[in-house]
């Protein structure tokens, strides 16, 4: 018996059940006369969520999915041996698919690589063969039609769907990263830049139509390989799946060719041909974009490498210098003063003596947490070398640059480790600093680092844990 419903678990059967009765309802409605659904969006879709979402593969969501196929398909008048066997094939390929992505192919659904289309691809197929190998028997039964015309014909129309909808899903933004982007939204008219591969793709599509035969369906390609190097992953497999599902409804209009057809039997040639060839085209803009975000992610890594230092995330030398010799050259146009301070860890080196260097690492780490967690937003904080630190404050006067770090050493010394022998390591630190005057032509930094430096070695020679301001 399975375990009795909780809130959680009731939750998880209504939103599947929901959402596959609506997508299967949908399907339902667009079946010719006779024959089984030319759209069938649902699978894809509860596949792409049960993978975006484990917990929905546990009993509730099963149940919930199995809910929402029946409810549809007797609601419409189907008979209960029929729907029991469509909603089998239905629901076979779904299984397949959350073990192949979960244990066989899990980077699949990530597309961060672009063998990640391959892998994707590959899983669709034996996904769609599935589906197709248990939901086709119910054709010869249902409408008299053979066994091999149906398989075939599930087969590319599952394979379309999932090639389709599964990256739309794949890559969607979460609903927390939907709530910031719209609550920081503003209105404002693209840019040529921006708007350009969206209207190219607009006017191709016209074009196409224009233009007519088999070989129009092609011209969209470079308008989407566009979208694929402008917009995000994300939003051009939205805009490839529209294209795609437009074209094909409008190729089985007549719109490429002098003649119109269903997606029945009766039309296998230009059903199979039709669907597979948009099952194909879509994996060039997807790969395109797959590439492309992969190149922007390992760019966006080597920046983050070059510009933070890696431990304790402040930082390295090279950008601390770089943005802060343009910060004080934007606060000398301000007419605004700054202060610069240097500071390092006391007895830094006893404690990677004594204790290591993995207990040294995290000194320093706590060390560069605790110097963020006191700074403004604005502030500049970077690793100079060793236990060695920087600090840019802008727009301070002698006082509050005092105060900032006066509580920096409190905050330094207030924070301890526990040591293995249960004893506790209270670490603490000495800052020398040094005032940037609001003039014309401030000093270097290089010649503020040094000044406030030597009023760093004036604390510790004082006897560290203090702090020293530069003489004027």
């Amino acid at each position: 018996m399975p375990p009795s419903f909780r809130p959680g678990a009731l939750s998880i059967a209504l939103s599947v059940g929901v959402m596959v009765f609506g997508l299967a309802l949908f399907g339902i409605l667009t079946r010719p006369v006779g024959y089984l659904s030319a759209l069938w969006p649902a699978n894809a879709v509860l596949l792409g969520m049960m993978v975006r979402r484990p917990h929905w593969t546990r009993w509730p969501g099963w149940l919930g999915a199995l809910a929402g196929y029946l409810a549809a398909d007797l609601l419409t008048g189907g008979g209960l041996l029929q729907t029991l066997w469509l909603t089998a094939g239905n629901l076979a390929g779904v299984v397949v698919g959350v073990l192949l992505f979960r244990h066989v192919a899990p980077g699949a659904a990530q597309l961060r690589q672009p063998a990640a289309v391959l892998h994707l691809f590959l899983v669709c197929t034996a996904v769609s063969a599935s589906s197709a190998l248990v939901g086709s028997v119910a054709g010869p039964l249902m409408f008299g039609t053979r066994w091999t015309d149906d398989f075939v014909i599930w087969l590319c129309t599952e394979l379309v769907n999932h090639l389709l909808i599964l990256p739309v899903i794949f890559t969607a933004p979460a609903v927390s990263r939907l709530r910031t982007l719209a609550a920081s939204w503003r209105p404002a008219w693209p840019g040529w830049a921006q708007a350009g591969p969206a209207l190219s793709v607009l006017g191709c599509a016209a074009a196409a139509m224009l233009i007519g035969g088999p070989g129009a369906l092609a011209i969209p390609v470079p308008a989407l390989l566009w979208c694929a190097i402008t917009y995000s992953l994300f939003t051009t497999t939205g805009i490839t799946l529209l294209v795609c599902f437009w074209q094909m409804f409008a190729a089985a209009g007549g719109a490429f060719s002098t003649t119109a057809f269903n997606f029945s039997p009766d039309h296998l040639p230009d059903v199979f041909s039709l669907r597979m060839g948009f099952a194909l085209f879509v994996l060039g803009p997807l790969t395109a974009a797959v590439s492309h975000a992969s190149r922007n992610e390992m760019l966006h890594r080597l920046d983050r490498a070059v510009t933070y230092d890696f431990l304790t995330q402040a930082l390295s030398r090279g950008a601390f210098m770089q943005h802060g010799g343009s910060l004080l050259q934007q606060l000398a146009r301000e007419g605004q003063a700054a202060a610069v301070l240097m500071f390092d860890l006391d007895h830094f080196k006893q404690v990677n003596d004594r204790y290591g260097h993995a207990m040294g690492d995290e000194v320093l780490t706590r060390f560069a947490n605790v110097v963020r967690r006191v700074l403004r937003a604005g502030d500049l904080f970077g690793r100079m070398g060793g236990e060695e630190f920087a600090v840019i404050l802008p727009r301070v006067g002698p006082g509050d640059a005092q105060t900032i770090a006066q509580r920096l050493r409190e905050e330094v010394a207030r924070e301890s480790l526990h040591l293995p022998d249960g004893r506790q390591l209270v670490v603490t630190t000495s800052i020398g600093y040094v005032m940037a005057d609001p003039v014309p032509e401030p000093p270097s930094l290089d010649g503020l680092l040094s000044r406030a430096d030597r009023a760093l070695y004036e604390a510790k020679a004082a006897g560290r844990d203090r702090i020293a301001p530069s003489p004027a």
